[in-house]
């Protein structure tokens, strides 16, 4: 219990000191002791050699690393233009973009300081393709603010070699350039883009140079598909590419030629070709394996059975050919078309429900045009020539000229 001196402060008796005497005692404490000892100046200088050491070791892997590929910089050239990328032994190495000095953005993978194709967005156009010290060299496609389209050869920066060209007006320049200018063709009696020539490919045609493919016709511009060669050259102006067939069969050259097709400037579309099998897995094989993008033609069917296996069932292909159509329409969101012959539709799908759809017909007698309801495109031979393909092709014309294609393809491609 505490009690109160004489001036009323609370003490502790238990805490009293037992002699008075030491009420005046100075407490002692030790004497004051450094954080930590001081090391010998020996050790001090390992530390600091230690320290530098790791310094210079971190300054080399950097440069290492800067050097061989592996740092991102960005740095100013001596020409003023400025690159972001990567830096391998004094030059530029992989994915990079460089702005050049007048403001044009070119991107790519360089290699051994070079690029040797890629991406050049400059004011009035972009230009995709192989490239030169930094100019169209090669193969590329050109975009300009106009709205003009090139896709063909370059040299020394301009057009030059195999070439289309093609405007917002609905005009079309093919053929072989010089110094940027369209060569002209003595005796040659047609403009392109009056007739629309196409083609369509599967596995027959191998490995296909999509940059070269050109179409010999006469001096009227009629492509007959027997000219093995011709100074008058027509443009492939759409490619039909087999995707699948039945409910497990894949193109194995359906994806290269899909992916040439557009980077060529082609338009393009895919097709399945029926058979008399569970429809429901040729269905989920088309769908699985072909992704249609917008400006891609309809999806087509490709209903061309044996004879005799058609006369036996046909009412079984009418209605699996039915289902494949709706199933399309509702998953790409618009109308297919059907490719048969024309003596089957009168045959076998003459008033079977199929007359709205528009119809792309074998017919290779060219005297007389297939008689069908909204014959949009005509094959009119099996066994034609082209360059950039060593097989035969099968070769189609458009009902139309190439405006009348134009908007073909905005109205009833995918959107």
């Amino acid at each position: 219990m505490a009690i109160s001196d004489n001036n009323g402060i609370p003490v502790n008796n238990n805490n009293a000191p037992d002699n008075p005497a030491n009420d005046n005692k100075v407490p002692e404490f030790d004497s004051p002791q450094p954080f930590f000892n001081k090391p010998p100046k020996g050790r001090m200088n390992v530390v600091f050699l230690l320290i530098c050491l790791a310094v210079a070791i971190t300054a080399v892997a950097y440069f290492v690393l800067y050097e061989t590929g592996y740092i991102h910089v960005t740095r100013t050239l001596e020409n003023g233009a400025i690159f972001s990328g990567y830096w391998k032994m004094g030059e530029p190495f992989g994915e990079g973009v460089l702005i050049t000095t007048n403001g044009e953005l070119i991107e790519g993978v360089w290699e051994d300081g070079k690029l040797n194709k890629g991406v050049v967005v400059a004011k009035e156009f972009t230009y995709m393709g192989e490239l030169k010290d930094y100019l169209p060299e090669g193969y590329g496609s050109c975009h300009y603010k106009s709205g003009v389209r090139y896709y063909g050869f370059w040299k020394d920066g301009v057009k030059s070699g195999l070439g289309k060209l093609q405007t917002p007006k609905g005009e079309v320049a093919f053929g072989k350039w010089e110094n940027g200018e369209l060569l002209p063709v003595k005796g040659q009696a047609y403009k392109t883009g009056e007739k629309v020539y196409g083609m369509d490919v599967s596995n027959h045609q191998k490995t296909i140079d999509w940059e070269n493919l050109a179409l010999y016709a006469d001096s009227t511009g009629n492509v007959t598909g027997e000219l093995t060669s011709s100074p008058y050259l027509q443009p492939v102006m759409f490619a039909f590419i087999k995707s699948t067939e039945g409910t497990d069969w894949v193109a194995h050259t359906f994806q290269r030629n899909f992916e040439e097709a557009r980077r060529c400037g082609i338009p393009r579309g895919a097709y399945h070709f029926l058979r008399l099998s569970d429809i429901d897995g040729q269905i989920k094989n088309f769908i699985d394996h072909t992704v249609l993008e917008p400006g891609d033609l309809p999806p087509v069917l490709d209903m061309e059975l044996d004879n005799r296996e058609m006369a036996k069932h046909a009412d079984l292909a009418c209605e699996y050919a039915h289902k494949w159509l709706d199933a399309m329409e509702k998953h790409y969101g618009v109308k297919p078309m059907l490719y048969t012959y024309d003596s089957y539709y009168n045959s076998y799908l003459k008033g079977k429900g199929f007359d709205d759809y528009d119809f792309f017909i074998a017919r290779y007698n060219p005297e007389t045009m297939p008689k069908v309801p909204h014959l949009e495109i005509w094959q009119f031979t099996e066994k034609g020539n082209s360059g950039g393909i060593d097989a035969k092709v099968d070769l189609d014309i458009f009902m139309g000229d190439y405006q009348a294609f134009e908007k073909f393809v905005e109205e009833k491609g995918i959107k």
